[in-house]
């Protein structure tokens, strides 16, 4: 019996360190999985953070380095593509360098990227530290994800993803009102400085807690699925970015989305074709894990779009500024911080079906209810209707993508996390990008409705002829008053359009496993 006793942790410290993924040698590190969680989150979060908390500053950031908004717009533009094109190569990099050696030269690189940005004097040297900063942005949340499946015990990892995925989740609420406090009442090199005693605190920690580990193979670089990879990524990026301003339909979009969707495909030829691929595709062979990335797709959309979209409603329909749109926001981003560990826990004890389907649920019935928009909403309106879409999307969210990780053998745990991260990448651009070309054309079309609603000549409306008689200031106020009206209609469009991208993920929720039986493993 005492054999017995003492054999079960040794088993138990085995499957640990399987898990690893990659066949990372790793010590015990120098606190329990709890501590490398919080580091990693904390890791998760600064990268997460830099995105949401930079985009509300671009217009200070353009005046200030004398830049055109169509230039400006690769501060942001070129930190997301560094972003892209790092994370397919997050597996090769910790199996040459060793996961934690890498993670920590990651937030190092990253802390020193937010120090020259706060010190660029041009937009050129911006955008080159962006470049440099987003390159360990986006290793760092691969390789946060793989670490936490690599130190967390098996049966709390719902817990451990819930925790986890406050990084991801709090940061895009809580950077837009940072970001426009320091435009505010400060400068917006602090946006950027802000984050470097942060993360010198989260090097110092990674350096104590996390297990050390050591490359263990040196595997030949999957050259052809690199370039594939980050053509198809780069093409998309470009495309969703610059789409607004060329045109939807335009040659150069339209190459460029195509060009990504061919990258794409021969990226998938190459990777099963290859001994050592760059991101090995068997991930998919796992229903789980399809379905999960899938469902972790369409709340991605919903989420991004909501982020990008409800900002937009408050500062274009409502005319509030950008600290206060951000204050408008915070509710829900704190309300979706407080469900992501809930979530955990009840992932964990009822399986990913029930917090993912009741989730998504809660989310399109949100929707429904932003649907109502009109031009005399109120911010209290707004903050209730947020909080409940984030809500359900603080429960739907990591059930779903930990339950396609948990899917998966331990040796395809990096290939999936980096997949994950590059879904993310790519449907969140989409997202932004996607929905932006609907809402201009659906406003481009009420406008030329409520035109046609209006009587030309000697049979003008009473309100027209009025304002007509009272001269062009009034007829200006009637026209910004009609645009108001006709953007409040297409952003309830818009939410409509996220509604149904919940409502397919409630759908898909369904097929993922639910509560395990007693005895099952």
């Amino acid at each position: 019996m005492a054999t017995v006793q003492k054999a079960a942790p040794r088993t138990r410290r085995a499957a640990s360190a399987g898990r690893a993924g990659a066949g990372h040698q790793a010590n015990r590190p120098g606190g329990g999985w709890v501590a490398s969680l919080l580091v990693v989150t904390l890791g998760s979060f600064l990268a997460a953070l830099d995105t949401s908390s930079v985009n509300v500053a671009l217009p200070s950031i353009e005046r200030a380095l004398s830049a055109g908004a169509d230039d400006g717009r690769w501060v942001s533009t070129g930190y997301s593509l560094a972003m892209g094109v790092a994370i397919p190569l997050s597996k090769w990099l910790s199996d040459r360098i060793g996961i934690s050696r890498l993670y920590i030269l990651c937030l190092v690189v990253f802390t020193t990227g937010s120090a020259l940005c706060g010190l660029s004097w041009n937009l050129g040297s911006m955008i080159a530290f962006r470049l440099v900063q987003g390159v360990p942005g986006g290793l760092l949340g691969v390789l946060g994800m793989t670490l936490l499946f690599a130190t967390a015990p098996r049966e709390k990892i719902g817990m451990a993803m819930g925790l986890y995925g406050l990084g991801i989740i709090v940061a895009p609420g809580v950077g837009p009102a940072m970001g426009g406090w320091f435009v505010e009442n400060s400068t917006w090199q602090m946006i950027f400085f802000v984050k470097i005693p942060i993360g010198i605190a989260a090097v110092l920690a990674a350096w104590r807690i996390l297990p050390r580990s050591g490359a263990t193979s040196r595997p030949s670089f999957d050259l052809w699925g690199f370039v594939t990879i980050a053509v198809a990524l780069t093409t998309l990026l470009v495309a969703t970015a610059e789409g607004n301003d060329w045109g939807w339909t335009s040659y150069p979009t339209v190459i460029l989305l195509m060009g990504s969707a061919l990258a794409f495909a021969l990226f998938a030829v190459v990777e099963n074709e290859v001994d050592a691929p760059l991101l090995d595709l068997k991930v998919f062979r796992s229903g789980t894990y399809s379905i999960g990335l899938l469902i972790v797709g369409l709340v991605t959309m919903a989420m991004f779009g909501s982020l990008f979209y409800i900002p937009q409603l408050l500062l274009g329909v409502m005319g509030l500024n950008a600290f206060d749109a951000g204050l408008v926001m915070m509710p829900s981003a704190l309300a979706m911080a407080a469900m992501a560990p809930v979530a955990g826990r009840l992932s964990d004890r009822f399986g990913a079906r029930l917090p993912v389907f009741c989730g998504l649920t809660l989310t399109t019935f949100a929707c429904v209810l932003m649907a109502q928009v009109t031009t005399d909403v109120s911010k209290l309106d707004v903050i209730w209707w947020s909080v409940l879409f984030n809500v359900g999307v603080g429960v739907s969210m990591m059930p779903a993508m930990s339950v396609g990780m948990n899917a998966l053998p331990p040796n395809l745990i990096a290939s999936g996390s980096a997949l994950n991260q590059v879904a993310i990448r790519s449907v969140s651009a989409l997202a932004v990008a996607g929905l932006g070309a609907v809402l201009t054309i659906l406003q481009a079309e009420l406008m030329v409705g409520e035109s046609d609603l209006m009587p030309a000549g000697p049979t003008l409306s009473p309100m027209v002829a009025r304002a007509s008689e009272e001269g062009g200031a009034t007829m200006h106020a009637l026209y910004a008053a009609l645009r108001l009206d006709v953007a409040a209609t297409a952003f309830a469009d818009i939410f409509l359009v996220l509604g149904g991208c919940a409502a397919l993920g409630a759908l898909l929720g369904l097929l993922l496993p639910g509560r395990k039986r007693p005895g099952s493993v």
